[in-house]
């Protein structure tokens, strides 16, 4: 299986087709506030927490700091900071790319000027992702221009077209597919720095562009953390956290495995959390509080025995949003005050720490729709063992 990076998605007019169709989107829901033109803002961090304003926008993921102009025309004019980055805008937006040495909101602000919009009439996507030195640039730069888009554009894109839907699939297919190659190649001996780049090596060959990864292991886990130099040992518990990406759109599968012959509480445990992860996606339907979704899954855990764990610091969340697009409806708490909605694309896992096993994780993402979740992976995993 092989993929393509973004910009090369959209090679041919019929490619950029998806992009064309969200601006139009995104300047109709800008004129709805009295906004006339839209500023997608990306710091070129990518994260699976995080929306990107100019790669939803444009479909461009850039290597530096940079910015697109949605103009009222529908035209864009994009700003980049890096000579590197000029092919690839080019080859994605056309027309209207320019390199600016550093000077990021100087240029917009000049584009501004030259556009005639009023005050306010600028609406800008991405104001969360500055750091705080670049917000007083941005500030100082446009002056009263702008107002903030970060929610509009956050609803905006909530509900996934066609196109972001199957880059999450096939990440999710790249996931599963990298899981099980490294299952075969996962020995004991291995550091689990090593066992991360042997996954993160394998997800890459399968065409994911991005990989959020954490693999730990330990004879009774207290969590699941980023790589040490401990060494995988036979008796052990393995979690593997897997977020491939493709095209700029991430999943996330959650699993554990034993290594060598599993012990009866942690099969037992695992069970309990494969049956907790259903009785939520049970209830996963548009209109529905997230915080139902919650109280289905730690019914399950309670009924068990367990419900003092169904709580910090013993875990954190029962699933979240997937970026880069959207990550509405954020994390999977029962605090959470959002809804479920048609299209919501997110992990459900009741990854937790038990006394009987210690941690475990268990997790699937999912597209809610009218008839109920659809499951991207293959179904909900079984615990697995490698014999070495």
């Amino acid at each position: 299986m092989a993929t393509a990076r973004g910009s090369a998605l959209a090679s041919r007019a019929e490619d950029r087709e998806p992009w064309a169709a969200r601006r139009r989107r995104v300047l109709e829901a800008a004129a709805a506030v009295d906004c006339r033109a839209v500023l997608a803002y990306s710091p070129a961090r990518f994260s699976l927490l995080e929306l990107d304003a100019l790669w939803w926008s444009v479909g461009w993921r850039p290597q530096c700091e940079s910015a697109a102009v949605i103009g009222p025309d529908d035209a864009v004019r994009c700003f980049v900071t890096c000579e590197s980055d000029m092919a690839e805008a080019a080859d994605m937006i056309g027309d209207g790319v320019r390199l600016v040495d550093g000077e990021l909101f100087a240029a917009v602000a000049a584009w501004v000027d030259r556009s005639g919009l009023y005050p306010g009439e600028l609406l800008f996507c991405g104001e969360s992702r500055l750091s705080a030195r670049r917000h007083d640039e941005m500030a100082r730069g446009l002056g009263e221009s702008w107002r903030s888009g970060d929610r509009l554009l956050a609803e905006l894109s909530r509900r996934r077209d066609e196109l972001e839907l199957e880059l999450a699939s096939r990440a999710t297919e790249i996931a599963e597919e990298g899981y099980r190659r490294f299952l075969d190649d996962l020995r004991s001996g291995m550091a689990e720095y090593e066992a991360v780049a042997l996954l993160d090596g394998h997800l890459r060959e399968l065409g994911s562009d991005d990989n959020f990864v954490l693999v730990s292991a330990g004879q009774q886990n207290r969590s699941v953390h980023p790589p040490t130099d401990r060494t995988i040992e036979r008796g052990d518990v393995l979690l593997a956290e897997v977020s491939p990406s493709c095209a700029g759109v991430f999943t996330q599968i959650c699993r554990t495995v034993t290594i060598g012959p599993r012990r009866a509480e942690v099969q037992r445990d695992y069970e309990m959390l494969t049956e907790a992860l259903r009785a939520g996606m049970r209830v996963c339907s548009p209109s529905t509080p997230v915080a139902e979704v919650v109280t289905a899954m730690n019914a399950v855990i309670a009924a068990a025995g367990f419900e003092d764990y169904c709580r910090p610091p013993y875990m954190r969340a029962r699933g979240h949003g997937l970026g880069i697009g959207s990550v509405l409806p954020g994390d999977v708490t029962s605090s959470s005050d959002e809804t479920l909605e048609e299209g919501d694309l997110l992990v459900l896992h009741p990854n937790q720490y038990l006394p009987t096993s210690g941690y475990l994780l268990c997790g699937e993402p999912i597209v809610v729709e009218q008839a109920g979740p659809r499951l991207l992976s293959e179904g909900v995993a079984e615990l697995q063992s490698v014999m070495c």
